[in-house]
């Protein structure tokens, strides 16, 4: 006979059933979660890394994608793009995750939204967006 522990189980199935409810949006001042999204990256990122002006829009020239599990915030990533030299450049400019969130899959989710929404707006050469750290996948850092 063989013993299953139960509580890995379940630990197992919530994290794919967290993974899976995970959903991932561009955030801008309009965002009906604009302001907890603020919140949020104040408290788990650095809220200075983003280019928001006096009266509180985000800059043209920056992105902000937030992924969401259910109407909780999990986690974000902002870059700037501009024009380079030979072609558009985008900078990873801050990222974060909350703790709770970590080890869910969510960071690589949002890396590759990111990746993707830069390519979709033209961004040939990219700054900073190698994943590192808690944000890289298992095994490709030391």
């Amino acid at each position: 006979m063989c013993a299953i522990d139960d509580k890995s189980v379940r630990d197992t199935a919530a994290s794919r059933a967290a993974a899976a409810a995970v959903r991932i949006e561009p955030v801008d001042n309009w965002h009906s979660a604009w302001r907890r999204v603020l919140a949020f990256v104040a408290k788990h990122g650095d809220a200075e890394k983003l280019q928001v002006d006096d009266d509180g829009w985000l800059s043209a020239r920056q992105v902000l994608i937030v992924a969401f599990v259910g109407e909780q915030i999990a986690a974000h990533l902002c870059f700037s793009v501009a024009p380079g030299k030979t072609c558009i450049e985008a900078k990873l400019d801050n990222h974060a995750i909350a703790p709770k969130f970590r080890g869910r899959g969510i960071e690589a989710r949002l890396h590759r939204a990111a990746l993707q929404r830069a390519a979709s707006l033209g961004c040939e050469k990219l700054k900073g967006f190698k994943p590192v750290g808690k944000w890289a996948p298992p095994g490709t850092t030391k």
